[in-house]
């Protein structure tokens, strides 16, 4: 074996059984821990919640035409509706270029579990949005906890992230999922709360349920692939 190969080999390493339930464990205590911390600070303004009302009115009071442009053009691309149809579309062609069926469906399932559970925990909390006068057109009328947008993108980025590296797992490809689902949900949390259409407890609140329901997938993968190999 060249050196090359040898190389190659020890950063492609087999994610192993352990590897797939530390990275449940870690993913449903750290959800666990940011979407409580969120949801105290929604419910009794402590904490994070504290920083609700000083960070909208920072926002508001820095923004600017090119700022509002490019949040709108963000916020935009994760829509639930459209991106729901983007991720449909994406399965579709994962499906049929890899001649597979598990990962897709995991990958669109989990996305309808996001935006169900959105849905669901906005009208049980019924948290009202901030007030119109702060938000940038077109208002936004429903409930406000958790941020819709938020968990869609983070749920589809750590998912897809990780169907992808678990099945040739190396280290360039844990950080660079990492890397990529951290920005790109940054970037549609930091829309939402530019465009005063979220308070801060709504968009953390959504990552913290992102990681839940990273946990519940890799724990519903492991249970497939144990079946699959016997």
């Amino acid at each position: 074996m060249t050196e090359k190969a040898k190389k190659k080999s020890k950063s492609r390493q087999k994610f192993s059984d352990e590897k797939r339930i530390i990275l449940a464990s870690t993913s449903a205590l750290i959800g666990v821990a940011i979407f409580a911390t969120s949801y105290i600070g929604m419910k009794q303004t402590v904490g994070l919640g504290r920083l609700n009302q000083l960070l909208l009115s920072w926002t508001v009071s820095h923004r600017n035409g090119f700022l509002t442009e490019i949040a709108k053009i963000i916020t935009s691309i994760a829509n639930p509706l459209p991106f729901a149809f983007l991720v449909c579309a994406l399965v579709v062609v994962w499906a049929i270029l890899k001649r597979e069926i598990w990962r897709p469906t995991v990958l669109v399932g989990s996305i309808a579990v996001a935006a169900g559970t959105s849905a669901l925990l906005k009208i049980v909390f019924m948290n009202a949005r901030p007030p119109q006068i702060d938000m940038i057109p077109a208002f936004e009328y429903d409930f406000s906890f958790p941020s819709g947008h938020t968990i869609g993108m983070a749920v589809f980025l750590l998912v897809m992230g990780y169907l992808i590296y678990s099945r040739a797992f190396s280290s360039v490809k844990f950080w660079g999922w990492m890397a990529i689902a951290a920005i790109g949900t940054i970037l549609v949390a930091l829309s939402r709360l530019y465009l005063g259409y979220h308070w801060l407890t709504d968009v953390t609140a959504s990552v913290g349920l992102a990681f839940l329901i990273l946990a519940i997938v890799v724990i519903i993968d492991f249970a497939y692939v144990k079946r699959v190999k016997t």
